[in-house]
């Protein structure tokens, strides 16, 4: 304390040190504002706003909370670099994996690749990814590429068997709707906010 500074404790901070068990602890909390119809609009314009960088990095944050938290992003002069991967897995201790409370326990002792894209031509994108992935011969064990456009069901399921049974390792895609449901159903505002810059961050007065 700077000489000059008034020592004297206030009465709220002297009664909070004689009775803290009359006053809260509890910190203000924070809530985000977001609705499906933003979302999907935003997903829908990342190209023309040019923010696939953000949509990435969103997405990787995503699949860390909902598929696997041990991902780590592939560096280059453009998304995936010389990997081919944007994002991938790193090995965990199996007594570590073991205590994760989401995800898939797999993901601590295999070497799975993940791909972003808000590109139109999804399924377009999804084999040349898939393609380059697998001709860097790393020994993936799994695809995932994670796509902003809506991924009809049937078409979906038929590039995935495709790509699968074409080169022996699982393919999965996830398309605007999982996005949509895991940020919205699931409560991942949060992250739509701070990453994709999109809804409205409130003080939760609960």
């Amino acid at each position: 304390m700077t000489r000059g500074q008034d020592s004297r404790l206030s009465p709220s901070h002297f009664m909070r040190h004689l009775r803290p068990e009359c006053y809260s602890d509890s910190a203000d909390r924070v809530s985000y504002l977001l609705d499906a119809k933003m979302l999907e609009y935003c997903l829908e314009s990342i190209t023309s706003r040019n923010e696939m960088h953000d949509f990435e990095i969103f997405c990787r944050k995503l699949c860390e909370r909902m598929i696997c938290p041990n991902l780590k992003p592939s560096t280059g002069p453009e998304g995936g670099g010389d990997s081919k991967a944007d994002a991938e897995t790193y090995p965990v201790a199996e007594e570590i994996a073991e205590h994760t409370y989401i995800g898939n326990v797999a993901a601590g002792q295999e070497r799975w690749a993940f791909a972003f894209s808000a590109k139109k031509k999804w399924a377009e994108k999804v084999r040349n990814d898939a393609a380059g992935i697998v001709a860097t011969q790393r020994g993936y064990k799994k695809i995932i590429c994670v796509t902003a456009q809506f991924a009809p069901a049937k078409k979906r399921a038929q590039l995935e068997d495709e790509l699968s049974r074409l080169y022996g390792i699982i393919v999965t895609i996830l398309d605007r709707s999982w996005i949509v449901d895991k940020v919205i159903d699931h409560d991942h505002r949060d992250l739509a906010y701070h990453y994709l810059h999109v809804g409205q961050e409130v003080a939760d007065s609960r």
